[in-house]
């Protein structure tokens, strides 16, 4: 009777019976027996199943899938963390901690269309290298098989984490860019108390004090808009009108039609009495 013999794993006990709950809902070609110091599992097939048969190689096949799952499940994100903590030695553990949780997004909720197929790759590197392994050696060290035998698949999570961290410094630095624009608003004297800005089809955007307080004369002028029909265009501008009318309250209609929705976010966050009307 062909058996295989899995060493060394964490949690010998929950492997098992993990590849026991697999099995619940149909014919079980394996049995599972741990050793008395709990150090190692015995895999051992049906005695239908001849080494080296066709049965033998597919239930390979069956059961390297397994232990590629498992390890998705019980090793990943402890790889993760090695390796964010190996390439960000010189960063505080809050920075890491924030790295690591950008990481997890990008592995695990990024784009639910195709989380699966980002999941499915990294089961698919594992499991081939595993029943590759596994059909010339009756043993397997796991922890020893994710070291020294999974190269391309911990390149894949080091590339995440490179993404992860090159996202990282750039929500940093809008982050300090925020902070930045919110003390030079709370600096200003209020120009335009209340501000009304309508979202306009092309993208353009309208705005309008509220009576008796217009835009001031030399505001208009500055920024090369025209009294009576006071469009803004660009993006850039709107911020810089907006910090220049310093207003305690924004009314901004059409919200919806709003395009560049980071640039509506900044605004929401910069100025907190933000008023968004859907019309």
């Amino acid at each position: 009777m062909p058996s295989l013999r899995v060493d060394y794993v964490k949690d010998i006990k929950g492997l098992a019976c993990y590849l026991e709950k697999k099995f619940e809902n149909a014919r079980n070609p394996f049995r599972f027996k741990i050793s008395q110091d709990e150090n190692c599992l015995t895999i051992m097939f049906d005695g239908c199943i001849r080494k080296k048969g066709r049965k033998y190689l597919v239930t390979i096949n069956r059961l390297s899938e397994m232990l590629a799952d498992y390890i998705l499940k019980s090793y990943e994100k402890n790889i993760l963390e090695k390796i964010i903590s190996r390439i960000c030695s010189g960063l505080s553990k809050k920075d890491r901690d924030e790295i690591y949780r950008i990481a997890c997004i990008r592995l695990y909720k990024r784009n639910e269309d195709n989380l699966g197929d980002l999941i499915d790759h990294r089961r698919k590197l594992i499991s081939n290298k595993i029943s590759e392994y596994l059909k010339s050696s009756d043993k397997i060290t796991l922890e020893g098989f994710i070291t020294f035998r999974l190269g391309e698949y911990v390149k894949t999570l080091e590339t995440e984490v490179e993404r992860s961290i090159r996202q990282f410094f750039v929500e940093k630095q809008y982050e300090e860019y925020i902070n930045l624009l919110s003390t030079f608003v709370r600096m200003q004297v209020p120009r335009v108390p209340e501000l009304h800005v309508f979202v306009q089809n092309n993208g353009s955007y309208k705005v309008e004090g509220s009576k008796p307080f217009e835009i001031p004369d030399d505001i208009i002028e500055g920024f090369g808009i025209h009294a009576s029909n006071p469009i803004i265009d660009d993006d850039d501008f709107m911020i810089g009108f907006l910090l220049t009318c310093a207003p305690i309250r924004i009314f901004i209609h059409n919200a919806a039609c709003f395009r560049n929705k980071e640039l509506l976010n900044t605004i929401r966050i910069i100025f907190s009495e933000c008023v968004l009307l859907s019309e």
